[in-house]
């Protein structure tokens, strides 16, 4: 043990049934020398051998061969009593029935008990469970470590009576400090001395016919799934935090998807998107209209602002245009488009804030009364705009400027126009402009959201990462107990990856429901298209309209397996030894 020799060429054989008790001073190796023969410790030189062969396969032999009673926390928290009894057997695919778990909780008095966890029984309640487990799984070899350990009288001896019972068929071999209960209890005493075992074996009956164990496979996917629901109070701040980074993440994406589709259909919608200014380089008036194809109509620029608009007794405020002749493209939320020239079209915020007053058009001795026909659909870009019906130019002639002129093109051809005159002249389109303006500080907030969402990620990984680590932590020594009950390490990590994939998708799951809350809350509770003129938008990532909810999912599942490989790791590489020893 560590740096000094306890056990010293040492050569011993027991027998096939009985029960063999082994003392000896403390520290001098009896718990080290069970931990051997139990194959859990190979820190030694020598063979050990099995019904005359020699064992090479030390995970088979301690699954299929030895159960173990172990002085400390001989269960796994997490599952119930009944879940417990059948832990070995399903590490060791044993096929056990249903009426020989029947029949030994019944014999060991813990049929009741069975829906309890670990911590709901007494220590004499324990010890029976223990029993049960080896029972049920039929062990040839039953490796006790102080059995009694931390026992009343009383219960101490009912543990004994319950060993000698098995030990009729089974070879039971106990290490405990107290002599009397082995010298009362045991077949033989050994003791432990100068690393060599004193005393003799007592011939007992004829050896067993061994039959084989039957096989069956059996899985362990309800072991994640408990420790997961026996976590929960640790892991519900977790689940908190990663929801609002969920659905943090989901607005703010659902969000740009929005905001870029209205300024698409802003433009796409927007009155004068058909429109091009255009002035002569040097400054120059038009004398002559530009003869360019693809153009529906050609006029000059009117300074409408010259202008004066009156709604009662107060100067109004707002963006003067005449109406483009293509009005197809137009969406309005109320009225028609108007007619004449007393007839106006006016957006969404300008109708808000003047429709129940009369409104004037006054410039140097002209005054109309112009009345309201129809309003724009807000849109993205809405503000207090006016448009009038072209022929009111006819009589606004005074206000023509002929240092620029308004070219209206084709829809489909406003692109090509723009380039072509582009080369030649000074030009501008609102409508292109406002587009583009607005789409840069939509690029400039992605960019903002994506360097957020990216930080927001690499916490969430950091948070699940320690909180894994905190878990496994704690979980070392029922790490450690299923190893010695000869679970592989493949299988370990196999069932560690499945509880971090279970977690990713409680996290996931959880978060994309309530993304979808937030989502219709927001868009048909709040109405936010009506004081953002955009709402939450659920757009295609690759296949469909709810991608970013499998992208979401498949990040956490991603990052939950990441957050699990190093504190897995490190709990295969720890001394499941000095743990199982630890209180």
């Amino acid at each position: 043990y560590q740096q000094t020799t306890i056990i010293d060429h040492l050569s011993i054989t027991f027998p096939d049934t009985g029960m063999i008790g082994i003392q000896g001073k403390s520290g001098c190796g009896k718990s080290t020398l069970l931990y051997i023969m139990g194959m859990l410790d190979d820190d030694y030189q020598g063979e050990i051998f099995y019904n005359g062969e020699k064992i090479t396969d030390r995970k088979a032999f301690v699954s299929q061969h030895v159960s173990f009673m172990m002085q400390n926390k001989d269960y796994v928290a997490s599952l119930t009593v009944k879940e417990n009894l059948i832990l070995p057997c399903h590490i060791s695919h044993i096929h056990y029935h249903s009426t020989l778990l029947k029949k030994i909780v019944t014999q060991l008095g813990i049929q009741d008990l069975l829906s309890r966890y670990p911590y709901q029984l007494s220590g004499g309640q324990m010890k029976r469970a223990s029993l049960a487990k080896a029972l049920l799984k039929q062990s040839e070899i039953i490796l006790c470590d102080e059995p009694t350990g931390a026992l009343y009288h009383q219960q101490a001896q009912d543990v004994m009576k319950y060993l000698k019972k098995i030990s009729q068929n089974t070879l039971v071999i106990i290490v405990s400090h107290d002599p009397q209960l082995l010298k009362q209890y045991c077949d033989s005493v050994l003791t432990l001395e100068q690393g060599q075992l004193k005393g003799q074996i007592k011939k007992m009956k004829k050896s067993m016919d061994l039959s084989p164990h039957s096989y069956q496979h059996h899985t362990l996917w309800f072991y994640p799934f408990r420790q997961i629901l026996h976590q929960r109070n640790k892991l519900m701040f977790l689940f908190f935090f990663q929801w609002i980074v969920i659905v943090a993440f989901f607005c703010i994406v659902t969000a740009i998807f929005g905001a870029f589709d209205a300024t698409k259909q802003s433009e796409q919608q927007a009155v004068l998107k058909n429109i091009i200014n255009v002035e002569n380089k040097d400054g120059t008036p038009f004398e002559n209209m530009i003869d360019i194809p693809n153009v529906v109509a050609i006029d000059y620029a009117y300074q409408l602002d010259q202008c004066q608009l009156m709604a009662t007794d107060e100067n109004i405020e707002a963006t003067r245009y005449f109406l483009p002749q293509q009005n197809h493209h137009i969406r309005l939320s109320k009225g028609r488009m108007p007619q004449n020239e007393f007839e106006i079209l006016v957006s969404y915020p300008f109708y808000q804030q003047y429709h129940d007053q009369p409104i004037t058009l006054t410039y140097q001795q002209k005054t109309l009364t112009l009345t309201i026909t129809g309003v724009l659909k807000q849109d993205f870009f809405s503000q207090n705009e006016i448009y009038f019906y072209h022929t009111l130019k006819n009589q606004l002639s005074e206000l023509i400027n002929q240092h620029e002129l308004i070219i209206e093109t084709k829809t489909s051809f406003h692109q090509d126009v723009y380039d072509t005159l582009s080369s030649d002249y000074i030009v501008y389109s609102e409508i292109q402009e406002r587009v583009n303006s607005y789409q840069s500080l939509l690029s400039l907030a992605q960019l903002i959201a994506g360097i957020f969402i990216g930080m927001s990620l690499l916490i969430s990984l950091l948070l699940l990462g320690i909180v894994e680590s905190i878990i496994y932590f704690e979980r070392k020594h029922n790490v450690a107990y299923l190893l010695s009950l000869g679970l592989s390490h493949r299988r370990l990590f196999l069932l560690s990856l499945y509880e971090a994939f279970l977690l990713g998708g409680l996290i996931a799951t959880g978060g994309c429901l309530l993304s979808m809350v937030v989502y219709e809350y927001v868009n048909h509770v709040l109405c936010i298209e009506q004081y953002f003129s955009f709402s939450l938008l659920l757009k295609p990532v690759i296949f469909s309209r709810y991608d970013l909810y499998v992208f979401i999912f498949l990040i956490y599942l991603v990052m939950s397996v990441l957050s699990v490989l190093k504190p897995v790791s490190q709990m295969m590489k720890m001394n499941q030894i000095e743990v199982l020893r630890e209180e």
